[in-house]
């Protein structure tokens, strides 16, 4: 009944700020949040990626870089609180891009998954696509901010940072495209 209530209560108060989480992203792609020292130190922000600070087998920073800028510059509501969305490790992040996904749906977000997945009409800046390898529930994922939406939508990331590049730009490697849309 608790985390009943409480979902009610995210989706009654949600709002998100799709140009701020957009600013973002254009502002810290290559300009990152963090001060070198410890990947998972929130200075204020965590950073995983190695081509800033160097961190090696730190992994990417996709899905921090995603969430930093869906929190933190869209005022969407921290991603803690269930073992779906973890927080880890400055209390508002979610690392790993399958599990953005899934978190962000687990907020209210929808979700479309196919391969070569066209953007669906409602996709907006400041909405998220994964990149999937094997199929739309694989754990080897890519997570970008959609920054420009329209017939082709431009994305931007971190590991390896693009800024607004064509959605389709690791078709090749990722080819199952999950668009998860917020609904305003």
């Amino acid at each position: 009944m608790k985390g009943i209530f409480l979902l009610l209560l995210f989706v009654l108060s949600s709002e998100y700020d799709r140009d701020g989480a957009v600013n973002y992203a254009r502002t810290y792609v290559h300009n990152i949040n963090h001060e070198c020292g410890d990947y998972l130190d929130c200075t204020p922000c965590a950073y995983f990626g190695s081509e800033h600070c160097g961190y090696p087998g730190a992994g990417g920073d996709c899905a921090n870089f995603v969430s930093q800028c869906v929190v933190l510059g869209g005022g969407h509501p921290k991603l803690t609180g269930s073992s779906v969305c973890r927080g880890y490790p400055c209390d508002f992040e979610e690392p790993g891009a399958k599990n953005l996904g899934d978190c962000l749906q687990e907020r209210g977000w929808t979700s479309t998954c196919g391969y070569l997945q066209e953007p669906p009409d409602y996709i907006k800046p400041g909405d998220v696509l994964i990149y999937h390898t094997e199929g739309c529930y694989d754990f080897d994922a890519h997570a970008v901010i959609v920054t420009e939406a329209g017939s082709v939508p431009k994305i931007t990331c971190h590991s390896n940072e693009q800024l607004d590049v064509d959605y389709t730009y690791i078709s090749g490697e990722k080819p199952y495209f999950q668009w998860v849309h917020f609904e305003d």
